[in-house]
């Protein structure tokens, strides 16, 4: 079964407020009316008990009431006062009826049925017999007894209400220990609940960087897969679709590269050698002026063979920069070697040249090193000032080779470093060369590290200039291995 996917990132946001939220405003309405309860408990115990009180107290008053009346009507034998101890009478009975009607403890209850019981009796001797009867005198002397099981339900209501207030505390504390275990299952629940939607809301974002960023840098290898919300997984449909169309123009690019770079080159070798042709007076003998503009024409157009071999090479870079031709090199004469290339340059400019190579040997493609250094080189002399220096560094490192080259140059400012490595960017710094080049080099350089397994980057010096820092591995990578062997069978087949 497939689990529930809202179809927008609106819904998702919707459907985790109401999930995070709702079970924090069930706790707290619970305990909001468990609350209330309580109060609402605690005021009808309360209520209670002032009632039970005051009418107990009024019947004290009433049976203080009916044995003064009592007593005068003893002595004095007057029937007026009789008919007010009548009215207090009455008195004591509706009093005596709202306190049964409440609710009393049963010794409370038990009580109150003693007293009723017993002013019946005093009631009827005294409307039965005379003012001077035995009886009446009995009935009078019955009325301290009366009075003192009335004060004791006084005291007996204090118990009452000692023991509702410790009922109430003991209600209390169970719900507040019910409340602290609901809020420890709820909060670290609601924390999980926001959490994993914190996830599935940011997870497919997080994906659409990783995506926008891979095209940002070029690497068009891998399909944008989006896992989200609907809306968002059409947004990625779109990126792959952008993906692929940019994979189409990068492809077409380089068969423009291609096909430009041969139809440059035949016509470009041509001149060259008319030019190789005119300067060795092959054709006639020249006169000076005509032997400088010869060897003009023949340095401008070694240089644009230069540029046009850094096209090719970069569409080579491009479509099988991780097919390499694998053997053992020993890079400090390969490096030597480059720099023997380079000397009509340096003596060009004066550069002053600093070398630290030690003998390091490694596992890699000859032709693929020997054009990253040879660029590495280029670069720097192109961008170091007359009489400046240039420094070549080589060391290994356990199981990585470090080739340094620095120049004296303005530098590579800190908004430029990460663009310098694309391709055909040139930067803002001007050339010091006759021909600008084709911003191709560093490019190269890069995708031929990486084809090796290592990486190029800008690293800072203590002075003035580039410095550029190229990190390979002794033995190549397993995987390097591989596409070189399935490139040999396919050059066997």
């Amino acid at each position: 079964m497939r689990l529930y996917r809202p179809k927008s990132i609106r819904r998702l946001l919707l459907v985790g407020f109401v999930l995070v939220v709702l079970p924090l405003m069930v706790a707290l309405i619970h305990a909001t009316l468990s609350v209330d309860q309580l109060v609402a408990q605690g005021q009808r115990a309360l209520f209670a008990t002032v009632r039970a009180t005051q009418n107990v107290q009024v019947l004290v008053e009433s049976i203080t009431g009916m044995e003064r009346n009592a007593r005068q009507y003893k002595v004095l034998g007057d029937i007026a006062l009789l008919e007010v101890y009548q009215e207090n009478h009455q008195k004591f009975l509706e009093t005596a009826n709202r306190l049964a009607a409440l609710n009393l403890s049963d010794l409370q209850r038990e009580r109150l049925g003693m007293i009723r019981q017993v002013e019946d009796s005093i009631n009827d001797a005294l409307i039965t017999f005379p003012p001077d009867a035995p009886e009446t005198a009995t009935a009078v002397d019955g009325f301290g007894g009366l009075a003192r099981d009335a004060r004791k339900m006084l005291v007996d209501n204090r118990k009452l209400v000692e023991g509702e207030v410790e009922r109430l505390d003991a209600n209390g504390g169970r719900l507040q220990r019910r409340l602290v275990v609901q809020a420890m299952a709820l909060v670290p629940g609601a924390l999980i609940l926001a959490a994993l939607f914190t996830v599935l809301i940011t997870r497919p974002i997080r994906q659409m960087d990783r995506a926008i960023r891979r095209l940002g840098d070029g690497d068009f290898s891998r399909p944008a897969q989006i896992v989200g919300p609907r809306d968002l997984e059409q947004l990625g449909e779109r990126l792959d679709w952008m993906r692929t169309r940019l994979l189409e123009v990068e492809q077409e690019k380089n068969r423009f590269l291609h096909h430009i770079s041969h139809e440059l080159k035949t016509p470009l070798t041509a001149i060259r050698e008319g030019a190789e042709l005119l300067n060795e007076g092959i054709v006639g003998s020249l006169n000076s002026q005509q032997r400088e503009i010869a060897a003009i024409l023949r340095d401008n157009t070694l240089q644009l063979q230069k540029l046009i071999e850094n096209l090719l090479d970069f569409n080579v870079a491009s479509s099988r920069a991780s097919q390499l031709r694998v053997e053992r090199i020993e890079l400090r004469s390969l490096i030597e070697s480059v720099l023997d290339d380079h000397k009509v340059a340096l003596l060009a400019r004066q550069l002053q040249l600093e070398l630290s190579l030690q003998p390091v040997e490694m596992q890699g493609d000859r032709a693929k090193l020997r054009t990253l250094v040879d660029n590495l080189f280029s670069n720097a002399i192109k961008f170091s000032p007359e009489q400046g220096s240039l420094r070549v560094r080589l060391e290994a490192q356990g199981e990585q080779v470090l080739v340094e080259v620095t120049d004296s140059g303005p530098g590579i400012p800190e908004s430029e470093r990460r663009r310098i490595f694309d391709a055909f960017y040139q930067g803002e710094s001007a050339s010091g060369g006759q021909v600008r080049g084709t911003g191709l080099g560093l490019s190269i350089a890069r995708e031929y590290a990486q084809a090796h397994g290592g990486y190029i980057e800008v690293i800072d010096t203590e002075e003035q200039g580039a410095c550029l820092r190229v990190v390979l591995p002794v033995e190549p990578s397993g995987e390097v291995r591989g596409n070189h062997q399935a490139d040999s069978v396919a050059q066997v087949q």
